[in-house]
């Protein structure tokens, strides 16, 4: 067998992908279809997006795309509208769409909290409330959010970004406790430093990489990749019995 086989384990899912066109969305999203999953990638970011189900298409793996503002109800409903009437099903809701802006807290406006805010929780909140009705109603699903350390142990100047991501989590536990009796299962994955578009101003930077190098037992920096097999681990039935966990993929940081 070759030694890059991955079993097919969700080949009769449906994997809604939000903010899965590039970084640990698009690994995720990768992940997924090649473990079987009939995903669908849902994106602002409509080149990138174009671009990553391209690539998951060449390799044979079903792929499609929507166009969408996390911010927008309208949006995120007629998103989640178009995988029901491909497939007439949701069974996986991964949340991975995520800014995050470096500010001290006196410099914080209301237009950089709210726009962190808007995307990183709100957007999730929106989600989730387009697809769990379509999960009920099947009595099964996997909603799996993308929260961060920083839920548990903040960071200076990245008070809306900190909040956001605790929220993230505050919001999974809550849906655990609302949901768990209709077989749906509620569960956030918290990476640490991990290399992605999103963190390269913080890679580049001197004074925050001497502060961390020596935080990660690891020894290393972590990947897309790292963070796509923990998501996929709780989008699976070998979860089942997971419910309201927040998962850190981090290294050891917070060992």
């Amino acid at each position: 067998m070759n030694s890059d086989y991955i079993a097919p384990r969700f080949h009769d899912r449906v994997a809604l992908v939000v903010g899965g066109a590039q970084g640990i969305g698009k690994a995720i999203s990768v992940r997924l279809a090649r473990e079987g999953a009939r995903v669908v990638i849902g994106d602002i970011d409509e080149a990138m997006m174009k671009q990553t189900a391209g690539e998951i298409a060449d390799q044979g793996y079903s792929v499609r795309t929507v166009l969408c503002d996390v911010r927008r109800s309208r949006q995120v409903d007629r998103m989640v509208e178009r995988v029901i009437e491909w497939y007439k099903q949701v069974d996986i809701l991964m949340y991975v769409a995520g800014v995050v802006q470096s500010l001290q807290f006196v410099k914080t406006g209301e237009r950089e909290w709210d726009h962190t805010l808007d995307i990183n929780l709100k957007g999730a909140f929106l989600t989730a409330r387009a697809v769990v009705p379509h999960m009920i109603k099947r009595r099964h699903g996997k909603l799996i959010f993308m929260s961060s350390t920083n839920a548990w142990d903040a960071e200076a100047e990245l008070a809306s970004y900190n909040a956001s991501k605790a929220g993230v989590f505050l919001l999974c536990k809550t849906l655990a406790r609302e949901l768990g009796r209709y077989g749906i299962n509620s569960n956030a994955v918290g990476p640490g430093l991990i290399r992605t578009r999103l963190s390269e101003p913080f890679l580049k930077n001197p004074r925050f990489m001497k502060r961390y190098e020596h935080l990660i037992p690891a020894g290393r920096i972590g990947l897309p990749e790292d963070v796509a097999g923990p998501a996929t681990f709780l989008a699976s039935r070998d979860a089942d019995y997971v419910n309201g966990v927040l998962l850190f993929v981090d290294g050891g940081q917070l060992a």
